[in-house]
């Protein structure tokens, strides 16, 4: 306690304060890359409903504007249409080209889909034809791979920016994209159920129900 307030309480509101200047902040009409890089359910969802861990998502935000203001990051935007397509590169080098961080707890033996789509996406939205990957870990070990230019992979991520553009707008729920990272997504329940299987069976045979 400090002076009768909750310091503890006090660190996690100023840093959730913080965190707001700094979280992605689009009209209807603008789609971050990272938004359809990974599952377009989760994405709405975050928009249009979220479940809100303020403290979580706080310090989430600050070390990845931390990282991106130690770098000299920067955000662009791409027009197609009247829609906005923008992409946020941790690094620009010598203007020729680009290069994303991302942390892991463990290095990967090859980049995962998810960074290879963001990263080719903001080869275009920069206009730079060479990129490139980093995997670094808390202890200091890292890995790069070197990302080839795909056209055809970035028309995949406009088309998933359409989608999510259209679903936003009309309010319309994505289907479910499943992959291994449902399992530890905040909206798992919403996707594939209400309660485990263990407690279905108990419910079932009437084990366990209170009188």
């Amino acid at each position: 306690m400090l002076g009768g307030r909750n310091f503890h309480k006090l660190i996690e509101d100023e840093l959730v304060k913080i965190s707001k200047n700094l979280g992605l902040n689009y009209d209807l009409n603008g789609i971050h890359v990272s938004e359809i890089t990974h599952c377009s359910r989760l994405s709405y969802f975050e928009r249009m409903d979220p479940l809100i861990d303020e403290f979580s998502n706080a310090l989430s935000n600050i070390f990845k504007s931390s990282l991106q203001k130690l770098l000299n990051g920067n955000t662009r935007e791409y027009k197609i249409d009247d829609l906005a397509i923008y992409a946020t590169v941790d690094l620009i080098k010598d203007d020729e080209l680009i290069i994303n961080f991302v942390p892991v707890s463990e290095i990967p033996d090859y980049p995962h889909p998810k960074d290879l789509l963001y990263t080719n996406a903001c080869m275009y939205v920069f206009d730079k034809e060479s990129g490139f990957i980093v995997y670094f870990t808390p202890e200091g070990k890292y890995v790069e791979f070197n990302i080839s230019k795909s056209k055809r992979m970035f028309e995949q991520v406009v088309r998933r920016a359409r989608i999510l553009n259209l679903l936003l707008k009309e309010k319309k729920t994505p289907v479910v994209e499943p992959s291994e990272l449902c399992f530890s997504c905040k909206y798992y329940q919403r996707c594939y159920g209400q309660q485990k299987e263990s407690e279905h069976l108990l419910d079932v045979f009437g084990i366990g129900k209170k009188n």
